[in-house]
């Protein structure tokens, strides 16, 4: 059998990122009829890795040759496209969470179909003048009605691209790649924030993706479960070096990979769960939250539709609906951050939006975790200064703490065995990383809600048993009052059994009393 020439190869290569080197004369082959999955644990280099092949991080030795030539003026490296949150980061803006919300009151946010566009698509300088052959330009067409049409989005090009939720956010992203062409598609984390049908949907998509000749697949994850069954190779990373490479049937026999399959059990003490509990906490039942037939609309999109819902001190809330159902924005008009709060019914603390109350007195109140937050989280202050932000709810570190607040920052990433970052910058850690830093802000102030939207999005298994144990810990052993949104069944902490699913925008189901969470019916 003839050998196959290298699709990609890594040839001594030592890559620089943030003043550091890693993967220190690194070598790879990808054949042409191989797809391959970087895997490897929080912050063991996998999107280090990702973004040097696709040419977004100096390479300062070595070399990375393509095996694929150039096509229609661009050059190999072109051809390889990268999804992933940086991606998600930059298509979003800069702008905090809350602004989001005000964007959509102004009419300023681009529509997503502008975003796919083809100048937006292939990055066209808006002054550069370029002509399109009729030819290139029926192309295009063709190739946009099949990717649109694939991936369910139709209903999407119309709407802004701030109104959309983080899993809609994930279909444009890898509509956009699709859109480039790539010879080489590397999709980093690409199952996060997807609800059940559809991330069963994208696998199959990537299938039929991984059986042409005319593009290979670099799935990077840090859970072996999500490998799609195409995939044949595996790369494992760890410190920033490769530990093992090869088929993935020798590979994933490796100790590393069953430890990331099955991780050692955490359990925490109840030290921790005083730690999360120390303000005291009224008794009985008193209401948290109350909505009366609220309803949330932009530009003529009906977002959110007649609800009503109550939270008691004590409630522990499954917030369930498939992606783009509203469960962000229900979670928005609690937090804050969304201006139409005051254009309805809607008590917080037991004071209605709109009453004159201080929206930070409010926050201070609560701990928040999402996608959104993480997306526009500022990356040059360090790890224990984005902890300390928590006590003021503030996305920078602009005001003065004290000492005790900075010993309970301390602590807290004692707990999570995070305490290492805590002089380090928050960019400078990875997204899976910051994730964990992030959770640490939510709890730091003992808060009276956690809202945590989605929040073992990017965690490793390790990570993401932590984090669910100490949650569960804290139902076990504390009053606090928690909602959790999540798509993944096996995510839900036990103890949470109150129930309240979205579809399009309206209450599909509530349920105060469930003794045992569907979990089928995510």
């Amino acid at each position: 059998m003839k050998p196959q020439k290298p699709f990609l190869e890594l040839s001594g290569i030592s890559i620089r990122i943030n003043n550091q080197i890693v993967f220190c004369n690194t070598d790879w082959i990808f054949t042409a009829d191989q797809n391959w999955a970087i895997v490897g644990p929080n912050g063991s280099g996998k999107t280090v890795l990702a973004r040097a092949v696709a040419g977004e991080l100096p390479i300062i030795r070595g070399e990375i040759r393509y095996g694929f030539h150039a096509t229609e003026n661009r050059l190999p490296e072109e051809r390889v496209v990268l999804v992933s949150f940086e991606q998600h980061r930059a298509l979003s803006g800069d702008a905090p969470p809350a602004a989001r919300w005000f964007s959509l009151e102004q009419d300023e946010a681009p529509l997503v179909k502008q975003v796919l566009s083809r100048n937006s698509v292939e990055e066209i300088n808006p002054f550069e003048v370029r002509i399109h052959t009729p030819e290139s330009t029926a192309r295009y067409k063709r190739l946009f009605k099949q990717v649109i049409s694939a991936l369910d989005i139709e209903l999407l090009l119309n709407r802004p691209l701030l109104s959309i939720s983080n899993g809609e956010m994930r279909k444009v992203l890898l509509a956009r790649a699709l859109l480039k062409r790539p010879r080489l598609l590397i999709l980093d984390d690409v199952f996060s924030g997807l609800d059940t049908r559809f991330r069963n949907h994208l696998k199959g998509i990537l299938e039929k993706l991984m059986d042409r000749k005319s593009i290979r697949i670099l799935f990077v994850d840090s859970q072996p479960d999500s490998i799609p069954r195409r995939i044949s190779h595996i790369l494992l990373v760890n410190h920033c070096r490769i530990i093992a490479q090869g088929s993935r049937r020798t590979v994933i026999r490796h100790p590393l990979m069953r430890e990331l399959i099955k991780p050692i059990h955490y359990m925490p003490n109840r030290e921790v769960a005083h730690f999360f509990s120390r303000r005291k906490q009224k008794p009985g039942h008193q209401t948290l939250v109350k909505m009366e037939n609220v309803s949330v609309i932009y530009d003529g999109n009906r977002i959110l539709s007649s609800i009503d819902w109550v939270i008691h001190r004590g409630d522990r809330w499954a917030l369930l609906g498939p992606n783009g159902s509203g469960k962000s924005t229900l979670l928005s008009l609690v937090f804050g951050d969304n201006p139409q709060a005051y254009a309805n019914t809607i008590y917080i603390f037991g004071k209605r939006r709109g009453s004159g109350e201080s929206v930070w007195n409010l926050k201070r109140r609560i701990g928040w975790i999402s996608p959104e937050l993480h997306l526009h989280f500022p990356e040059d202050q360090t790890c224990l200064e984005t902890v300390i932000s928590g006590f003021h709810e503030s996305t920078g570190f602009f005001k003065k703490h004290t000492r005790k607040q900075q010993n309970e920052a301390n602590r807290i990433l004692r707990y999570f065995g995070m305490s290492r970052f805590g002089s380090i910058p928050f960019g400078s850690i990875s997204t899976g990383l910051q994730r964990m830093i992030l959770l640490s802000r939510a709890l730091v102030k003992s808060p009276d809600i956690l809202l945590l939207d989605e929040p073992c999005h990017g965690l490793d298994a390790m990570h993401r048993n932590m984090f669910i144990k100490v949650v569960e810990s804290l139902i076990r052993l504390t009053p606090i009052t928690i909602v959790y949104v999540t798509h993944v069944s096996d995510e839900i902490p036990q103890g949470i059994h109150q129930v309240i699913q979205l579809q399009d925008g309206r209450i599909l189901r509530i349920q105060r009393e469930f003794s045992r969470l569907n979990r089928q019916s995510i």
